[in-house]
């Protein structure tokens, strides 16, 4: 069995959750072969010489073509999608790519060639399940990888407390729905860390926070790894696009020794190891219990860390994906 994945150049962390980390340790593990393209470079000869076809995040041109060119081949066809790219609210920035209606029309036209559709949550399956025409569907949520993210060892809580949080301007508006109680509590005795978003957009922020830019997939694991963080936090936007999240970000943080704050309205962060407010002052009082000592930090980590091994270890999810590449 051969299997490529066709990959873009726009979408590192997903490809790396979704694509390429799961089903590279699945050919070292089973033996199969695997080969990783870049779907703006792919030729012909990409998908003659292959069994299976995989992409995730399909939305261009490129990967419908690719798509298009593996049924006529007589190729399975793999799609994964791990956000609802059918509608990107305009508070965020990808919105004007996504809203273009060629751009919904070729995310439409991937249920018409996919052989397999695998979400990562619940809510997207609800969602693209009227899409799929009776096609195979599968929930697989995302998975911790314990040779990528190892667990660290588990620190007590520091002082001043620490706390984390990271994305991309796309989740600019996420973070404003917290941003007063975020600019309050840095005057507390605190320590707030932005990972990966441009400090020039954070102007209306406390000026005492830490700003780190993003480079790549594994020098950010390394930087979570290495900034022993306490807690980390993941605001979001109550809309259906938001719903559809996977909890990455809950993954990193248990497995680098933070319990997460979440909002309890996301299904997805309802796991071990998360603190749930449903309002920003209930937020702003999570800050204020930490501060004073009343959450048990390493008790939190430890049930988180106990539901990524028995739930979402990357080992337990890849038999799902195993069994969908030995069924095509």
């Amino acid at each position: 069995m051969k299997v490529t994945i066709f990959t873009s150049s726009k979408s590192q962390a997903t490809d790396y959750y979704r694509s390429i980390g799961p089903f590279s340790r699945l050919a070292l593990q089973n033996k199969f072969e695997l080969v990783i393209a870049q779907q703006e470079k792919a030729m012909w000869h990409d998908i003659y010489n292959t069994d299976i076809v995989i992409i995730q995040r399909p939305n261009s041109t490129a990967s419908l073509g690719i798509m298009a060119d593996a049924k006529r081949m007589g190729k399975a066809v793999i799609v994964d999608f791990d956000d609802h790219l059918l509608n990107v609210p305009e508070d965020n920035p990808a919105s004007v790519y996504f809203s273009n209606p060629q751009v919904q029309k070729q995310i439409h036209d991937t249920f018409l060639f996919a052989d397999v559709v695998i979400v990562s949550t619940q809510k997207l399956f609800d969602l693209y399940k009227p899409l799929c025409n009776d096609k195979p569907m599968f929930v697989i949520p995302n998975g911790w990888c314990p040779s990528d993210l190892p667990m660290t060892k588990l620190q007590d809580q520091h002082d001043p407390v620490r706390f984390i949080w990271r994305g991309g301007s796309t989740h600019f508006a996420d973070l404003h729905t917290v941003k007063k109680q975020i600019n309050d509590a840095m005057e507390l005795n605190t320590e707030f860390t932005f990972f990966g978003m441009p400090k020039f957009m954070m102007y209306d922020f406390n000026p005492k926070a830490n700003f780190v830019e993003w480079n790549s997939m594994f020098i950010y694991f390394t930087f979570m790894q290495r900034i022993e963080s306490d807690f980390g936090f993941y605001p979001l936007v109550r809309n259906e696009f938001n719903e559809s999240k996977s909890n990455i970000f809950a993954i990193e943080c248990l497995a680098n020794g933070m319990a997460v704050i979440a909002d309890s309205y996301f299904k997805e962060f309802n796991i071990p190891g998360t603190i749930h407010y449903t309002n920003p002052e209930e937020f702003y009082n999570i800050i204020l219990e930490t501060i004073k000592g009343n959450i048990n930090k390493q008790e939190l980590v430890k049930m988180g860390r106990k539901h990524l091994n028995e739930v979402l270890h990357i080992d337990l999810l890849n038999k799902q994906r195993y069994r969908i590449l030995k069924g095509l």
